[in-house]
């Protein structure tokens, strides 16, 4: 069984073998409806007249092949004028001696036949040279667009974690100035973050359950930093389903947006509500965070302001396009983010 499907691969990927399998199961075929007609008699001159419609064919292929890698005009209405005259002739010489016996007083009139056959299987042939290529053109432009799409994801998802790293150093270093016996604590989760953005996001979909995972050690580790300033509400789906997947580090963003902006305002508590639940193979998040409008204004931004959301917006774009839905609002003085895409089921 194995051989068999060896030789089958190699047929289908042999062109020369492609068509001698075409040729032959078309030969085939039309020799079935000859016996079943009855007219054994013609059996022979049915199958050389077989061939020679294949002939036609593959010249206008041929032909047509001619026009498309060189693009002169000229030299293709030639060659297919001169092989439609030659194969004419063939046509109607083969067809009075096969048929008839005698070809030249059975010439002129299979000549008659023998034209507009010829003329419709070559310039079926170049119709097919045509088609093909049309059809290759968009294979190849799809197969392009995907790896644009692949590289652009990847260089999105290589730049989202020196992101993170920047924004969580400078944290960890102003904690480091008033209560440095946290920093270890941070350090350790920091690392469990880090090995999960650098080892465990290599492919494009990962198991949903996975990245809820790094949400909740995201979450620990900024529990960690803001210690009991801190008002969090959480409410996530437990996932058991390992076939239900996202693409990776797209969720963990927004938890981010939330904890870096709620710090910034006057309360002396900020509050922050995470909501993640799963219906009919639909995530639906939603993150609230406390929001201060007027010391968002008054704070300088940075180079690297808004640069993990713009790139997860343009991900959620390239991968999910219309299978994902994104808002966001500010209301009485907290910020909502809300997104549903149709996860991804293996």
């Amino acid at each position: 069984m194995e051989r068999l499907e060896r030789l089958i691969g190699k047929l289908i990927s042999s062109g020369f073998w492609v068509h001698i399998l075409f040729c032959a199961v078309f030969i085939f075929v039309f020799a079935i409806s000859v016996l079943l007609s009855g007219n054994q008699g013609i059996a022979c001159a049915a199958m050389l007249t077989c061939l020679f419609v294949l002939l036609c064919t593959y010249t206008g292929r041929w032909c047509g092949k001619f026009w498309l890698s060189r693009g002169m005009y000229v030299s293709f209405l030639q060659k297919s004028l001169l092989s439609i005259l030659i194969l004419s002739l063939t046509g109607a010489v083969g067809a009075g001696y096969l048929y008839k016996g005698n070809i030249f007083k059975y010439f002129v009139q299979y000549l008659t036949f023998s034209f507009p056959l010829v003329v419709l299987f070559t310039f079926f042939g170049v119709a097919i040279a045509f088609a093909r290529n049309s059809l290759l053109k968009q294979v190849n432009e799809a197969q392009l667009l995907r790896q644009q799409k692949e590289s652009e994801l990847r260089l999105l998802l290589s730049q989202l974690s020196p992101h993170f790293l920047f924004n969580t150093l400078n944290n960890i270093y102003g904690i480091s100035l008033t209560q440095h016996q946290r920093v270890p604590a941070l350090l350790l989760k920091l690392s469990e973050l880090l090995r999960y953005s650098v080892y465990e996001t290599r492919e494009p979909f990962i198991p949903l359950q996975n990245e809820l995972l790094y949400i909740h050690n995201y979450i620990e580790f900024e529990k960690i930093q803001t210690g009991d300033r801190l008002v969090l509400k959480a409410e996530i789906q437990e996932i058991l389903d390992i076939n239900l997947q996202i693409a990776p580090m797209l969720l963990i963003v927004f938890v981010e947006n939330a904890f870096k902006h709620s710090k910034i305002t006057r309360n002396s508590k900020i509050f922050i509500s995470i909501n993640l639940s799963v219906k009919h193979d639909w995530i639906y998040f939603k993150v609230e965070n406390s929001y201060d409008l007027a010391r968002q204004q008054q704070t300088k931004p940075t180079e690297s302001s808004g640069v993990g959301l713009n790139h997860t917006l343009k991900r959620l774009k390239l991968i999910y396009g219309k299978d994902c839905n994104y808002n966001v609002f500010q209301e009485n003085g907290i910020y909502h983010v809300e997104l549903s895409l149709n996860a991804n089921r293996i």
